[in-house]
């Protein structure tokens, strides 16, 4: 088996690397695992590769879970659609065509985390060694991957609700209780009202 070294560098921070060795019969799942696993992350969180050209343009891409919509139309034609990829039954051999291939790795939806992978070098794998495994860290996690919500400060809304907490009386509410447009019996009074007019 041979090992793919890939560098791995972050979008928001530029003293951010790590160098990544990962078999090239193993799937892009234990790939995932391994950079999860070092940044401490969530391994469930949404997440996916892509395969790029030399720009980081797209090509293709390998996610957590298949999210092919369950119900296709019968005019649905699977050959002019490629399937969608899963990182589990991907194995990195049969997407690694290029010997400086590059890939996106795209953490948590939500705030698309993205992440450059460059592959550095190709080389036997060393029995001692069991992959995939991280062979260089340099800086820290990026802090905004690892805060919590508590942590994160909140938005500056911009503009005043309009009223004071000591404005408010929730006796006011009781006004409601005696307007002409109750009836004695608590319905409304629509006395007056002519539905002609509309």
């Amino acid at each position: 088996m041979h090992i793919y070294r890939f560098k791995l560098t972050f979008e928001e921070q530029d003293d951010f690397v790590r160098e990544i060795e990962v078999g090239s019969e193993q799937n892009f799942e234990d790939f995932h695992k391994a950079i999860v696993d070092n940044l401490g992350l969530d391994q469930g969180t949404l997440s996916s590769f892509f395969i790029t050209d030399y720009r980081f343009r797209k090509k293709r891409e390998i996610s957590l879970i298949d999210m092919s919509p369950e119900e296709r139309p019968e005019t649905f034609d699977e050959e002019e659609e490629e399937k969608m990829l899963v990182m589990k039954d991907a194995i990195l051999s049969d997407y690694i065509d290029d010997p400086h291939q590059k890939l996106l790795y795209v953490y948590d939806y939500l705030n698309y985390w993205t992440f450059y992978l460059e592959l550095l070098k190709i080389l036997p794998a060393d029995p001692k060694h069991t992959y995939p495994r991280i062979s260089k860290t340099l800086g820290e996690v990026p802090r905004e991957l690892t805060a919590k919500a508590h942590q994160l400060s909140g938005p500056d809304l911009g503009f005043e609700l309009g009223f004071e907490e000591d404005q408010y009386d929730p006796e006011d509410l009781r006004s409601f209780e005696n307007d002409d447009f109750l009836d004695e019996e608590g319905g409304e009074n629509f006395e007056g009202f002519d539905e002609e007019k509309f």
